[in-house]
């Protein structure tokens, strides 16, 4: 997959590196359950509003959250973020998240 498939979003609005990792993390985490949000930008102003999904991981007090085109681990010691620019393909930035979410075990 290259970052030019992220256009090729689904029916529900969800791009492929978001189904990627979500599923990803799901087999990693059984666990984990992804629910859906928004961030809303210029909400007041014919703005948009960006899918995002955010798994909460109570057994290690962690969040996941899967956006269009990066991903962030958030718990009280740790806040990483992997963003596009350090990635060539959403792949290995998939496979970033899966290796230090497995470091988290």
């Amino acid at each position: 997959m290259s970052w030019e498939q992220l256009a090729e979003m689904d029916a529900f609005g969800t791009s492929p590196f978001q189904n990627l990792c979500c599923t990803k993390v799901s087999r990693l985490i059984p666990d984990a359950r992804f629910e859906e949000a928004l961030i809303q930008e210029n909400a007041f102003k014919d703005g948009f509003a960006e899918k995002y999904f955010v798994a909460d991981i109570p057994t290690i007090d962690m969040k996941v959250y899967v956006y269009l085109d990066s991903a962030e681990i958030v718990s009280p010691n740790l806040d990483i973020r992997f963003d596009r620019a350090n990635s060539r393909t959403p792949d290995d930035l998939a496979l970033k998240l899966i290796r230090e979410l497995s470091n988290a075990f």
